[in-house]
């Protein structure tokens, strides 16, 4: 869930520069066509790090509501193919719940790492994305500019985990 309006939202989520600071590792995001980009990643999933370029595409796109999306990407340590779809619902006039969905199939030194780890490690970026997300949305409705960075993203995260690990008890 975060804290704006589903219009908002989906103009973050559309916006090349602004989503570039959201994105944990993104050093490159260009706009090849008003559906594609192409980006460039520099994440580790455990011991295997490195540098990843690769596309996305957009397609089925209904603004504000839904996308669906293909990656293809690849590096030293191998190599990332899948597709999912962004959803946003409006929930009330100031949140907007997000729901996300895909598959991936990776391979090279990648596979080494272990599905329970890419899994966590995978959990853990959208987590970081979501918190800068949550900070960017709410900087803007003040009139600043959120701090980004792994390390302020990552704490993001964590507080995030916290406070929704409080809230159900």
């Amino acid at each position: 869930m975060l804290s704006a309006p589903r219009d908002r939202v989906w103009a973050l989520f559309n916006d090349p520069e602004r989503l570039s600071r959201l994105i944990p590792g993104c050093e490159k995001l260009e706009v090849i066509s008003p559906t594609e980009f192409a980006g460039t990643l520099n994440i580790g999933i455990a011991a295997v790090k490195g540098v990843y370029a690769g596309k996305l595409k957009l397609d089925e796109v209904r603004p504000p509501e839904h996308y669906k999306m293909a990656v293809d990407g690849k590096g030293k340590q191998g190599f990332m193919r899948g597709s999912g779809t962004l959803d946003l619902v409006a929930k009330g006039p100031k949140e907007t719940a997000v729901t996300y969905g895909g598959d991936v199939l990776i391979g090279g030194p990648l596979v080494q790492v272990g599905q329970r780890v890419i899994d966590s490690a995978a959990k853990m970026l959208i987590g970081q994305f979501f918190a800068a997300a949550e900070a960017e949305l709410k900087a803007e409705a003040a009139g600043t500019v959120a701090r980004q960075g792994f390390l302020i993203n990552f704490w993001r995260y964590l507080m995030r985990l916290v406070r929704s690990l409080f809230s159900r008890s």
